[in-house]
């Protein structure tokens, strides 16, 4: 992944972003996921971090997890 840390509109996302979104991470997971993904970006607040695993995070159980 690449480290562009690009800000958007400092809006929420609209529903149609949302789906939007969502069906991207699920092409991602299905053709571009081995094991994991670590992500760092910038939020205004802190910096925000986000793992794509093929395993729950230690600790969780799948029951635990929004279905996409």
């Amino acid at each position: 992944m690449d480290d562009d840390q690009t800000t958007g509109t400092g809006e929420s996302l609209t529903d149609q972003e949302v789906e939007q979104l969502k069906a991207l991470l699920r092409r991602f997971c299905t053709h571009e996921l081995d094991q994991f993904e670590l992500i760092k970006t910038q939020s205004p607040h802190a910096e925000a971090y986000i793992v794509i695993s093929n395993t729950p995070i230690p600790g969780t159980e799948p029951k635990d997890y929004n279905t996409i």
